[in-house]
């Protein structure tokens, strides 16, 4: 426990006081310098007789002290941790006098007191599968003391180690494994504890399993799609990140995942290319192992799945960073002889130095100078296809995330190409107990040997790794400390021991290094070297362990988790509202292919790991795409006059993007004082603005209008949100009025013209018509005459008295 006690707070207090001045912290500083020789010099002789102690004096001694009251420790429980290991090795021998080194790690706040490390070693042998799980496992297991030693005091974040010497004849010298306990006692008060096994040097091999590795080859989580050349010339450096894991892996019995986009990022540069950079790429194309490729930018394929997209995203395009001047000598980093390998045949070496890896990959032609892909044509700048072609061992697995498989994902990754699952241990369900044929489960002891790594599982292909396995290959691979690692190791040559005592012969297994971006390099080349020294492992590639008999077995449906689904569909909703945004722009792949890039690189597996972070990367991301779709807008203005029936609406369009738009402009307003005759388009340059003006025409009546200002793209797509412009309408009354008066006096004059013209026709008829009515008046008198002269000389003659009569000259 911390020591928080008053007398711990006036020590304190009384130190600060002693240590105020220069001459005051001088002298404390001689005085404890000579409280610390004192101390050493007691504590060589307590631990010489500590050593010498016979075991019933340290059994005596550790009852006694379990009786003592519970003391206060300077540390907080749970961390303070231990390593142990045999100095210099991770094999035991049982049979001959050893030192065990036990590392101390102070990770609490406080100062650990001094104390006293007690080993003590496992009653029985956990040299099997069950017995080893149970040692190592949370089950309380005995153990006898076998040795102790003074432990110092340990500073905040301090680190120490303790060797404890067991004597010839403590340990069980028949034991294959042998079970290690070390305890941290303050005061009578464990502090830590923990557990190891290590396995005997005679421990029989002839059993031993075939095993085949896994290694993805990745660079630290970030936010990029690609990697910069400053990046790249650190991380291909001679004590690169890059080259680092390279040295580790190459030419050794380890399968590569690589990250497309570290090729990628080297070849777009061309001739820019840092010649490290070039020269690790031309490197990883002669390597002998089996190399398949990785999602580009490692981006997890469980949860594009579940997600439901058509099929695993990729890089679109790279021509938003690719200059035409910068390949003219060719594409960089194209292997010039790919290796040719050959079936394996038997078992190899575990460094793999003379491993063979079971399949021939194309050859990739060798570009000349203008010739991007070997054809013999002069190309401007490769393609998406060259510049991520690649002459892959195989090129059909899929390297989910640990854990992240569901139902269903299997057979979407197989439906994208991807017919073989590379699943953590995790993802599928541990083998049923045996029942007899009364329905309990059997009781008769089976054989603890492993299954083939190979599985069918849902009518798919995957390959599954070992469990027991992966986790002591990946706790060695990410020690920090030598005596953690000689730890681990010694868990992992256990673990083997136990197969080969099991008799595996028969079995290819796997084991899968953690996905740690190149973190553990240095430890991942000590353990692939200790590997090649072991007896109880035969070496393998993945293409041995894929093509074995397969297993079934049934997939533990692991689907992501809730809110990390709900992220990436924010995300990938926000890439294509972007990818409809960039029609705007004259070349929309300046905007689309970097979004996709950095997309894929936000998916990245190396993030689950790490969600907090992730997350508010994820966040960033977000707002930086907002932030973008912001980009082009209308500035705002006052209020518009428009006096005149034909005008038009100024609108000025803001475009602080790096690149050129082409917009179309529309107004929309509210009510029918003003007529828009049609949208204008406008292009913008990067960074700058551009008027524009829209044609409007004034309807009926004044008065003010809302105008709506939108911006669309060529295609139709909206662009950011609407612009509010006011605007006020004066109706052109004077010249309305003035057109209907001159519309009246038009019509006035005109009609007394047009009544003027008529009459004076009609009066000219008129007197037209006159001298031919005087000579035709005698013709019309005369015949009435004529006509009763011929109707006289045909009457009858008694009409003729009366005619006589009736004539004036007879009165």
């Amino acid at each position: 426990m911390v020591a928080e006690s008053n007398p711990a707070r006036r020590l304190r207090r009384l130190f600060d006081r002693a240590t105020a001045t220069p001459r005051r912290r001088v002298a404390a500083a001689g005085v404890i310098g000579l409280v610390a020789l004192g101390s050493l010099g007691a504590a060589v002789p307590i631990a010489a007789a500590v050593q010498a102690a016979p075991p019933a004096e340290l059994e005596a001694n550790s009852v006694a002290r379990a009786t003592e009251p519970l003391a206060a420790v300077a540390s907080d429980a749970g961390t303070v941790s231990l390593h142990l290991a045999p100095t210099g090795s991770f094999v035991l021998d049982p049979t001959a006098a050893t030192t065990i080194g036990v590392e101390i790690v102070n990770g609490s706040t406080e100062l650990l007191s001094q104390g006293v490390v007690r080993l003590s070693v496992a009653d029985d042998a956990p040299d099997d599968a069950a017995a080893l799980d149970a040692w190592l496992g949370d089950a309380a297991r005995t153990a006898s003391a076998v040795g102790e030693s003074q432990a110092p005091g340990l500073v905040s974040g301090g680190t120490t180690q303790v060797l404890v010497s067991i004597p010839a004849g403590r340990l069980d010298g028949a034991a294959a494994v042998t079970g290690l306990r070390a305890e941290l006692l303050v005061d009578g008060v464990v502090v830590a504890t923990n557990d190891a096994a290590f396995p005997s040097p005679h421990a029989a091999s002839a059993g031993a399993p075939r095993l085949a590795l896994a290694y993805p080859l990745t660079v630290p989580d970030d936010t990029a799609g690609l990697i910069d050349a400053e990046q790249l010339e650190a991380w291909t450096a001679p004590d690169g990140l890059l080259t680092r894991q390279l040295d580790a892996v190459a030419d050794r019995s380890v399968a590569i995942g690589v990250d497309p986009r570290i090729i990628a990022s080297v070849r777009v540069l061309g001739s820019r290319a840092p010649e490290s950079a070039t020269a690790w790429l031309e490197r990883l194309g002669t390597v002998g192992n089996v190399v398949f490729p990785l999602a580009y930018a490692d981006a997890d394929l469980a949860v594009q799945s579940q997600l439901g997209l058509p099929g695993p995203l990729k890089p679109e395009s790279f021509a938003d960073v690719l200059d035409a001047a910068d390949f003219l000598n060719g594409m960089p980093g194209v292997p010039a002889t790919p290796p040719t390998q050959e079936p394996v045949t038997g078992p190899a070496s575990l460094d793999g130095r003379a491993l063979t890896q079971g399949s021939t990959p194309t050859p990739t032609p060798t570009a000349t100078p203008g010739d991007v892909d070997g054809d013999g044509t002069v190309d401007e700048v490769p393609t998406t296809e060259q510049l991520l072609s690649w002459p892959y061992t195989r090129a059909d697995i899929a390297w989910p995330a640990d854990d992240t498989v569901a139902a269903g994902d299997l057979a979407w990754l197989a439906a994208g190409g991807l017919t073989t699952s590379l699943l953590s241990p995790g993802n599928v369900e541990p083998p049923a107990p045996a029942v007899d044929d009364e329905g309990d489960e059997d009781s008769t002891p089976v054989s603890t040997a492993p299954g083939n790594a190979a599985s069918s599982i849902d009518g798919g292909t995957a390959v599954v790794a070992d469990a027991r396995l992966t986790a002591a290959l990946r706790a060695a691979a990410a020690a920090t400390s030598d005596a953690e690692w000689r730890e681990a190791m010694g868990r992992l040559s256990a673990e083997l021991a136990g197969y080969a005592a099991a008799d595996a012969s028969a079995s290819s297994l796997l084991a899968s290094f953690a996905r740690a971006g190149g973190s553990a390099a240095d430890r991942v080349e000590a353990t692939l070297e200790a590997l090649a020294t072991l007896p109880w492992a035969q070496a393998a590639s993945l293409s041995d362990a894929i093509g074995a008999p397969p297993v079934a077995r049934t997939l533990a449906s692991s689907p992501e988790a809730e809110e990390r689904r709900a992220t990436v569909q924010r995300l990938i909703d926000s890439e294509a509202q972007t990818i409809s945004f960039a029609t705007a722009l004259t070349e929309p792949s300046q905007l689309t292919d970097s979004t996709r890039r950095d997309l894929l690189a936000l998916l990245d597996a190396g993030w689950i790991s790490t969600p907090t972070d992730w997350q508010s990367a994820a966040n960033d991301w977000l707002t930086t795409q907002v932030q973008t779709r912001a980009g082009i807008s209308v500035v705002p203005s006052s209020t518009i006059n428009v006096i005149s029936r034909e005008s038009g609406v100024p609108a000025t369009i803001e475009n602080t993007l790096p690149y050129t738009v082409t917009l179309e402009v529309d107004v929309a307003p509210s009510n029918g004082r003003l007529i828009v005759e049609g949208r204008q388009t406008v292009t913008v340059e990067p960074e700058s603005r551009a008027s524009v003006v829209v044609p409007v025409a004034a309807g009926v009546g004044s008065g003010d209008v809302l105008l709506t200002v939108s911006l669309y793209s060529t295609e139709g797509v909206e662009i950011g949100s609407p612009t509010y412009l006011s605007a006020n309408v004066q109706a052109d009354w004077e010249g309305v009025g003035a057109a209907v008066l001159a519309t009246i006096v038009v019509l006035f004059f005109g009609i007394g013209i047009w009544r003027n013209v008529h009459r004076r026709r009609k009066a000219r008829a008129a007197a037209a018509d006159e001298p031919t009515a005087a000579a035709t008046a005698p013709a019309e008198a005369s015949a009435p005459a004529a006509e009763a002269g011929r109707a006289a000389a045909t009457a009858p003659e008694a009409d003729a008295p009366a005619q006589k009569d009736e004539d004036p000259r007879d009165e």
